[in-house]
């Protein structure tokens, strides 16, 4: 007698063997998605050190990229990938480090101004001007449910910076930090635009290689700036020779590397938790190694921010 059976149906060694398989990668991929957005997390506290070696805002931007795109471009090398782009990936690119070196600019200047933690949320409202860009140029569709999280983290960013606290002192340093970090999100919002078109470019660059010319770009602009300001450039000391390394191979390199490679493993919804990571513990290395101080509404405001973010960042259909 012949017995057929639904072959599908039946749980063999080899399907618990790929699950498994699966549940490890997708552990693993969380562990390096969070190594990560914790050494992110570091790059305001590098910032404000490098400004306390009296070097210039801009000048830190541009020793980071620098190193970063050298960094990059090693790899490159190491792993025998191309190492030019096609024109119209390269086009993307030089767009792409216009927009990233904005958003260095005024983001080392919110660190500074308004502190680490304070910047690094601000700057981290991108996620919602991405959306909106994207809806904008490729017509991606907003969910209700993104409409709520944008509400709630404008009303969580009007009590983070203190709006209806008696304890904040408005000072033109404070505003120029805020404003900074503001503008920040919007460039990084554009630079996370141009990283999605040149991934998706029909020549198909190699993500590493085009981020290294995107770093590359940034450099450029960033050393033209740095040329016409009085701020100190020269980098003369061994700490902040140390905070632009830091900078540069840490978190522009092996930090970004381990987010994007992890990142497709990651469910969006875990995804998004763990990188929110990344600003709540840059507000914890602003008290504990600079003193900053938030008031109970400025706390509040964090954590509404916060959540906002994460429920922008789950709304997401990809």
């Amino acid at each position: 007698m012949v017995i057929w059976t639904n072959v599908s149906t039946i749980e063999t060694p080899f399907y618990y063997f790929s699950h498994f398989g699966l549940y490890l990668r997708s552990s693993a991929s969380k562990l390096v998605l969070l190594g990560g957005a914790l050494i992110i997390s570091f790059s305001p506290v590098l910032v404000k050190l490098a400004a306390v070696q009296t070097l210039g805002p801009t000048a830190i931007g541009f020793w980071r990229t620098l190193i970063g795109s050298l960094f990059l471009f090693l790899l490159v090398v190491i792993q025998k990938q191309p190492i030019f782009l096609s024109g119209g990936a390269f086009r993307i690119a030089a767009l792409g480090g216009f927009l990233f070196f904005i958003d260095l600019f005024c983001w080392h200047r919110s660190v500074i101004y308004a502190g680490a933690g304070m910047a690094t949320i601000l700057g981290n409202t991108q996620v919602f001007l991405t959306a909106v860009l994207s809806f904008l140029i490729f017509k991606e569709r907003l969910t209700v449910k993104f409409m709520f999280a944008c509400l709630t983290a404008f009303v969580g960013v009007i009590l983070l910076v203190g709006l209806f606290s008696s304890d904040v002192h408005f000072t033109s340093g404070y505003i120029k930090g805020i404003l900074f970090g503001l503008a920040t999100g919007l460039a990084y919002s554009g630079y996370i635009l141009c990283l999605k078109r040149g991934s998706t470019h029909h020549s198909q660059p190699n993500i590493t290689v085009f981020v290294a010319w995107t770093s590359l770009f940034s450099t450029f602009f960033l050393g033209l700036m740095a040329a016409f300001e009085k701020a100190p450039f020269i980098v003369i000391n061994f700490n902040a020779i140390a905070s632009v390394v830091g900078l540069g191979i840490c978190v522009q390199g092996l930090a970004w590397l381990a987010i994007t490679r992890a990142l497709p493993a990651v469910k969006t919804a875990q995804a998004g938790l763990i990188l929110l990571l990344q600003p709540t513990m840059a507000m914890v290395w602003g008290i504990l190694f600079f003193t900053e101080q938030l008031t109970s509404i400025q706390v509040v405001g964090a954590a509404i921010t916060l959540t906002a973010m994460y429920l922008g960042i789950r709304s997401s259909k990809r």
